[in-house]
């Protein structure tokens, strides 16, 4: 990918997501929006990371890009974000229920 483009998406990202919360909580990582009740990421220890879908792919259409392109460059944001190592990435379908509202 083109690193002007890359950057462009990373600068986006940031803005877009500035209001999450990054929450340690029950051996995963959590970008949050309390009041919009939305879940954005949940990175597990183990280096799964997942990615919500309604986010993601509204956010991607911008630039031209599905799930299978897209999904690499997220790891790589939060890799960026996190420093961390991502393993394995996957776009879902956050139940409102889901176990981040505990924390």
């Amino acid at each position: 990918m083109n690193i002007r483009i890359k950057k462009r998406i990373f600068d986006k990202l940031y803005n877009d997501i500035k209001g999450a919360e990054i929450i340690d909580c029950e051996g995963s990582i959590w970008f949050i929006d309390r009041d919009k009740e939305y879940c954005y990421l949940q990175y597990k220890k183990s280096g799964n990371l997942y990615c919500g879908y309604q986010f993601f792919d509204n956010f991607f259409l911008l630039f031209s890009m599905e799930q299978s392109e897209y999904e690499q460059v997220i790891a790589e944001w939060v890799e960026e974000v996190l420093n961390c190592k991502v393993g394995t990435t996957l776009t879902v379908q956050f139940i409102n229920n889901s176990r981040w509202k505990r924390c």
